[in-house]
C-alpha cells in the first residue's frame, strides 16, 4: 500500500467517524411556547425585580429610571426584542449588564435559573 493510499483511507475513515459522532447528537430543541404558568410566575417576578427600572409595561419608565444616564431600551418594542435571543436575555438577567445608560444588577444569585426563564417568557409577552 502506498503512502498516498494510506492517507486517503485515513481521511475517509476520519470523515466517517466524524459523521457518526455528529449524527448521534440530538438536534437543538425548537423554541417552545411558554406555558401560562411560566408567564404568570414571570410576571410576579418581573414586578418584584424589574419594574423599578423597566416599568410596568417594559417601556423603561419605572420610578428608578429617572436616575439613569439615559433611556432604557423598551422591552415592549418588537423590533428591539426580535434582535435578542432568549439566551441573551437570560444571561443579562443572570449576570447583569453594564451599559452607557446604567448598570443592570445581576439576579443570578437571587433567582433560580427557572425563575429567570419565567421572567424571559413574561418579557417576551410585552413586545406583542
Amino acid at each position: 500500500m502506498t503512502k498516498r493510499h494510506v492517507l486517503s483511507l485515513t481521511g475517509v475513515f476520519s470523515l466517517f467517524c466524524m459523521t457518526a459522532v455528529y449524527a448521534g447528537q440530538a438536534k437543538p430543541a425548537a423554541t417552545q411556547a411558554a406555558s401560562p404558568e411560566s408567564i404568570t410566575n414571570g410576571a410576579a417576578l418581573y414586578k418584584r425585580q424589574c419594574v423599578m427600572c423597566h416599568g410596568a409595561t417594559g417601556q423603561g419608565d419605572g420610578p428608578a429610571a429617572k436616575n439613569l444616564k439615559g433611556k432604557l431600551p423598551s422591552l415592549a418594542d418588537k423590533a428591539t426584542m426580535s434582535k435578542l435571543t432568549d439566551a441573551q436575555i437570560h444571561e443579562a438577567i443572570t449576570a447583569g449588564k453594564k451599559t452607557e445608560v446604567g448598570n443592570m444588577p445581576a439576579l443570578g444569585k437571587r433567582l433560580k435559573p427557572e425563575e429567570i426563564t419565567d421572567i424571559v417568557n413574561y418579557v417576551r409577552t410585552l413586545a406583542k
